[in-house]
């Protein structure tokens, strides 16, 4: 069992908080303006985890993993395959049926990422971090966190975010992406 602030932990639960989202989802198929909202909050999120695995993961599986390179690349190819699913969420004008059978890809494409992620990824770096390391991440991450606490920010009125996810012509992805990258987690 891990510390509640150690790095695994802040990531198991960042999967237990999307897997939430991805159930409330299944509640919205036949209101379609709220399930827009929630799939919004829904990249949102896997972005904001996203950003937080590069930031805070990556670098050191890189480096003091067995084959640290090679595991990184295979997570991020789980990543584009999620994002495939995941912005094809976000089409305008999809009738119920297509967004439930969308939202099912989306629960069948993450669910093997989640899996291999839990399973092999962060008990090998329990296995090469002390547990130290893994806390002093864990915090950096829980910062992070803080500061792209995503919810909050778009239930205030005079959101930065939501202004600058609503002004740019990119894909909503992208855009919580860029600025998550310059505001929140500082690389």
């Amino acid at each position: 069992m891990h510390p509640p602030d150690d790095l695994v932990s802040v990531l198991i639960q960042d999967h237990r908080d999307l897997q939430q989202l991805h159930f409330e989802l299944g509640y919205t198929i036949e209101f379609p303006r709220l399930r827009h909202s929630l799939v919004e909050l829904l990249i949102a999120e896997v972005v904001r985890h996203e950003v937080a695995e590069e930031t805070y993961v990556f670098p050191v599986v890189r480096a003091r993993l067995p084959h640290g390179p090679a595991l990184v690349d295979e997570d991020v190819a789980g990543h584009r395959e999620i994002w495939q699913v995941l912005n094809s969420l976000d089409e305008p004008d999809l009738t119920s049926e297509e967004f439930a059978s969308r939202l099912s890809r989306l629960k069948a494409t993450t669910a093997p990422h989640t899996r291999a992620e839990e399973e092999e990824l962060y008990p090998a770096l329990t296995e090469h971090l002390d547990e130290d390391e893994r806390v002093a991440l864990g915090r950096a991450a829980l910062r992070a966190k803080e500061k792209a606490a995503l919810r909050r920010y778009l239930a205030e009125p005079d959101c930065s975010l939501r202004n600058r996810v609503c002004s740019s012509p990119t894909t909503l992805a992208e855009r919580v992406r860029t600025y998550l990258r310059a505001d929140a987690y500082r690389l």
